[in-house]
């Protein structure tokens, strides 16, 4: 019995590691590209390739925005896949903010939203052409410069 063990813990390592970035390492590296805004919290999306581009699968996250402040929203794509993660800000079924304009096809890692009312604000991540990736989404806070400070 012993022997099968030993066969089945290299493959179990070997199959642990072959998922690319798409662990902790990808929200380090999504850190590092956040400028001087201090993180708040991270989302992390793992999807197959969908059988439909057009209906790709969606992740929602909820989470509370406070009026007055200035986030910052970025993504980090695990290079290693072919999807691109898009996130986009939702509130009240409204559609606010993206870092995707379907209008150009352009893709940024990031944007920033000034909140104007407190409230309950809903993110909608999924990749592009529901092509399979791993991704991660984050939301910062970006002190806002006081000269009194």
């Amino acid at each position: 019995m012993k022997k099968y063990y030993l066969l089945i813990l290299p493959l179990f390592f070997l199959f642990h590691t072959s998922f690319g970035q798409c662990n902790n390492e990808l929200i380090e590296k999504c850190k590092a590209e956040n400028g001087n805004a201090k993180y708040l919290k991270h989302f992390k999306i793992r999807f197959a390739a969908s059988k439909n581009p057009k209906k790709a699968s969606v992740a929602t996250f909820t989470l509370l925005l406070n009026k007055g402040n200035h986030y910052r929203f970025n993504v980090k794509n695990d290079e290693t896949k072919e999807g691109k993660a898009i996130l986009d800000l939702i509130e009240n079924k409204s559609f606010l903010a993206s870092n995707y304009l379907p209008e150009s096809g352009k893709q940024y890692s990031s944007f920033d939203f000034y909140c104007k009312k407190t409230g309950a604000y809903y993110i909608d991540m999924k990749f592009k052409d529901g092509k399979a990736g791993c991704a991660v989404g984050m939301i910062s806070f970006v002190e806002v410069f006081n000269p009194n400070k």
